[in-house]
């Protein structure tokens, strides 16, 4: 697995101050970005099936600390998570982002195979 590339993700937070939702965005560097592209055809029509899927070893490189989806609740600062209903996009600034739909977590056997899967659209 090629693990040159780098993604970006948009964690959502209610801000009290502001009183509104904010994405704060976590570049993470080393990761695979795999493509799946698809099409389905039925009865009400044709329509695209397309799906990413994001592997991110637990050694990329990050500058904010990973947590569980409650602890990242209490201080979104200094802490980022993978969690359904979140945004990622490929690179820095592509522009194109899309909605995290699962998030698996690999952490058992070799350290070097342990990782995150992300299934995004």
């Amino acid at each position: 697995m090629n693990t040159s590339e780098s993604c970006t993700v948009f964690n959502r937070f209610y801000d009290p101050i502001y009183r509104k939702y904010i994405f704060q965005p976590t570049v993470i560097y080393g990761i695979f970005w795999q493509e799946k592209i698809g099409a389905k055809l039925t009865q009400d029509g044709f329509y695209e099936e397309n799906e990413v899927h994001i592997f991110i070893p637990f050694s990329a490189g990050f500058k904010r600390n990973f947590c569980a989806s409650e602890e990242f609740q209490e201080n979104p600062t200094d802490h980022f998570t993978l969690r359904p209903e979140d945004k990622i996009m490929r690179g820095i600034s592509s522009g194109k982002s899309l909605t995290i739909l699962c998030v698996n977590t690999f952490d058992y056997g070799n350290k070097d195979l342990q990782h995150w899967e992300v299934v995004a659209k």
